[in-house]
């Protein structure tokens, strides 16, 4: 047993009473268990301290005053808790099961709180959720990251807590977007969301930073129908009449059947063209004029075909399924150039069907 300071100024028969030195005790209690059932400030035995003196006696103490015991090893004394005297949590000298959790000494805090109203709220009763220890009151710093339930940006992050919690109720608070503007949805005229078919999924077309309903949309018009041309300098009732948005048509004639039944320069119908509009005209064209017919059935870009009027070929301009090639190539000619040729006739459809390119 080393003989400490205080332990080398006591003589012998203190601890060894009775001249009595075989197999003594080492251990603190064995001399001290009346200077720990005597002692009040706190009540060791009440407190339910243990009774192995050193965890928080040090042999080389000059007093028990100067105990080292350590409060942070069970609970940390910060913020406000640091400042507060023992009495306050451990009433009537009682240590022994004091709870270390915020709720089991904050319950009556939790259930008077009414801004907001904790119970009705469904808060958690881990106040650290929200409140930090270092937090000088309940109301500063309280660490509630709203952004884990529901991002507050834009017009959100503006508003008080009321506008979205009203009355106090947190608990299920939609986190959808429709889930609180059901209302701005079915009102909306312009265009009418519900009658177009649009989705209920406002961030499908509006951005949660945008400074109002009109300001910003995020709609892509073009993942659905290029706007270009003069599809991009129309206004939207244009094409969709009435606010009618469901079932618009993407491909050129659903819109512009009249337009193709009443062309007359040449007659769309009536020579056979392509419904298929894009197959001459292309979207970025400012006017009908400005199509790019390819004549895709005999070449016309060179040698004396070139240049040639389209009548020269399709004298009968009501119907350019019909063309004569005996305009231009007389009989005279072709004739004797087709002497020797078995089965040769002279009309359009024959010379077509052997010379397809134009070539002898």
């Amino acid at each position: 047993m080393p003989l400490n300071p205080v332990h080398n100024l006591l003589a012998c028969d203190t601890c060894h009473r009775d001249a009595r030195f075989e197999a003594p005790s080492l251990d603190c209690a064995s001399c001290h268990m009346e200077d720990y059932r005597e002692t009040r400030e706190p009540n060791h035995a009440a407190a339910g301290f243990p009774t192995n003196c050193e965890t928080c006696h040090r042999p080389s103490d000059a007093s028990f005053e100067q105990a080292v015991f350590d409060h942070n090893a069970y609970f940390p004394l910060i913020g406000v808790h640091a400042t507060q005297a023992c009495a306050v949590c451990h009433e009537n000298s009682v240590y022994q099961g004091t709870p270390t959790d915020c709720v089991g000494c904050h319950r009556d805090d939790y259930d008077r709180t009414q801004a907001p109203n904790h119970a009705a709220a469904g808060f958690p009763a881990a106040c650290e959720s929200c409140h930090r220890p270092t937090d000088a009151s309940w109301s500063s710093g309280t660490g509630f990251d709203h952004n884990s339930a529901f991002p507050l940006v834009g017009v959100h992050a503006t508003q008080a807590c009321a506008v979205c919690h009203q009355n106090n109720v947190f608990r299920g608070t939609p986190t959808d977007c429709v889930g609180c503007h059901r209302d701005d949805y079915d009102r909306t005229q312009a265009p009418n969301h519900a009658a177009a078919g649009f989705p209920t999924a406002c961030e499908s077309c509006h951005r949660p930073t945008d400074a109002s309903w009109s300001s910003g949309t995020g709609f892509d018009h073009n993942s659905v129908f290029p706007l270009v041309g003069v599809h991009a300098t129309q206004a939207c009732a244009v094409c969709h009449q009435n606010n009618v948005f469901r079932g618009t048509p993407t491909d050129c004639v659903g819109c512009h059947r009249d337009d193709y039944d009443r062309t007359r320069d040449p007659n769309h119908a009536a020579s056979g063209f392509p419904t298929a509009c894009d197959s001459c005209h292309r979207n970025t064209d400012t006017s009908w004029d400005q199509g790019r017919f390819v004549h895709s059935w005999f070449p016309i870009t060179s040698g004396p075909h070139a240049n040639r009027p389209c009548s020269a070929c399709h004298t009968n301009t009501a119907s350019y399924a019909v063309f004569t090639c005996l305009t231009c190539h007389e009989r005279s000619e072709t004739d004797r150039e087709h002497r020797e040729e078995n089965g040769y006739r002279y009309d359009s459809p024959a010379c077509y069907a052997c010379h397809p390119n134009g070539k002898h």
